[in-house]
């Protein structure tokens, strides 16, 4: 491992050589840091860049430099030990004034920014920016994500009123956010990191010269954010078995939704999995890319999607998250007022309101709210079911993981 010290003298290793560099050490760098990378990057295998790109973003994403004050990183919202998400209803930035929404979630997501995702073996050619075939080998197996190789989807619309779907001007958002990160202007801050040598080095591992640019610090946590892949849960190795695969199968078919049981679920998650896609049909409204109002307030203060289209039918829609590694990402909702699992899924059974835009499948055929009316057993089975749904191995893997050490 190569080492990089965050307080002066800063020491760099970067290919076969050390540097000693000195720099100022930023506010809270109270304790000696040690920036710790791998003479040869990892393996990220994110299409159309090298692995120094995504390499580039891990430090990034960890740097409490990308804030105002240096008091807080993207990571300090988004834990990997938590599927990249906050353990708080909602999150604190620069300030520590509290952000108006819930920290998602980050893994899986669907974008062009550096090529489009081809399905190995397909004859799909001529795909534009607008159209992604997705790899289930890349993508996982996804509740409300059928994987096939006819399966095509836009580039995924990102927070909960999906006012981005272009991944590297998303990345700029937080940063420029004035509770979440403070930055004012992204060529600032490109200033700001060029005055840091141990950038140097790796800006010139990535792009092939030394100089921080906005676009590149966007570059760099594009692609970073980009393999953070989530495909290795207790489900996934279920529908590989399934399926008789040692890799994931493309054609699962109806795999996700028959009645024969997958024997390396326990008789609880298979009792959940068979309820969650047969008998109330949750799996209907988890797709990949889906807004809905789900009856959370009769009357909502949050505008959610309506704040991005201005039109009143979207009053009160929100993204619909992925339920990968749902476990771990509590609190719920947008505004993480459910603390668990269990909770959320009382609302679906017991407690939707009748909200003016309430979506249609949350609707009985009266048009009132559905009342499922779940049993305690139905509702811990659905649980259960939902734990396969993580992955130990993406929140612990050394890639995503902080490179910043204390020494």
């Amino acid at each position: 491992m190569s080492t990089m010290k965050m307080k002066a003298p800063w020491t760099i290793a970067a290919a076969l050589m050390v540097f000693v560099l000195a720099c100022e050490p930023f506010e809270n760098g109270s304790r000696e840091m040690v920036l710790e990378l791998p003479t040869k990057p990892f393996s990220y295998s994110v299409s159309g860049v090298s692995d120094d790109v995504p390499t580039l973003g891990r430090v990034l994403f960890y740097d409490t430099r990308l804030s105002l004050n240096n008091s807080i990183s993207c990571a300090s919202c988004h834990k990997q030990t938590l599927a990249f998400s906050d353990n708080a209803a909602l999150s604190r930035g620069f300030e520590n004034r509290v952000t108006p929404r819930n920290s998602m979630a980050i893994q899986n997501i669907i974008s062009d920014a550096f090529s489009a995702f081809v399905l190995p073996g397909s004859d799909t050619t001529g795909t534009d920016s607008t159209t992604i075939i997705i790899d289930p080998g890349v993508i996982g197996y996804m509740p409300g994500v059928p994987v096939s190789p006819d399966f095509v989807a836009t580039p995924t619309s990102l927070f909960w009123d999906g006012r981005e779907s272009n991944l590297k001007l998303m990345v700029t958002r937080p940063i420029m956010n004035h509770i979440e990160m403070g930055i004012h202007d992204m060529d600032a801050l490109a200033q700001k990191l060029n005055a840091i040598p141990e950038y140097k080095p790796l800006l010139q591992n990535a792009f092939g010269e030394q100089t921080v640019t906005a676009e590149r610090i966007s570059q760099g946590l594009s692609a970073f954010l980009l393999s953070i892949r989530s495909n290795q849960s207790k489900f996934d190795r279920a529908m590989m078995f399934r399926n008789n695969a040692t890799t994931f199968d493309i054609k699962p078919a109806n795999s996700l939704t028959n009645n024969v049981p997958m024997v390396n679920l326990s008789a609880q998650e298979e009792l959940g999995r068979q309820l969650f896609f047969n008998k109330f049909n949750c799996n209907t409204c988890h797709d990949a890319n889906g807004f809905a109002d789900i009856g959370l307030d009769a009357s909502p203060k949050d505008m959610g999607l309506m704040e991005t289209t201005q039109a009143e039918q979207h009053r009160g829609q929100f993204k619909i998250p992925s339920l990968r590694n749902v476990e771990l990402t509590g609190p719920y909702m947008h505004d993480g007022r459910f603390k668990t699992l269990e909770e959320v899924i009382e609302h679906y059974s017991r407690g939707i309101n009748n909200s003016p835009n309430l979506d249609h499948r949350l609707k009985g055929v009266d048009g009132r709210p559905l009342q499922m009316n779940m049993t305690v057993g139905e509702v811990k089975a659905i649980a259960a079911f939902l734990t396969t749904l993580t992955d130990y191995q993406m929140i612990s893997d050394q890639r995503f993981s902080n490179p910043f050490k204390a020494k």
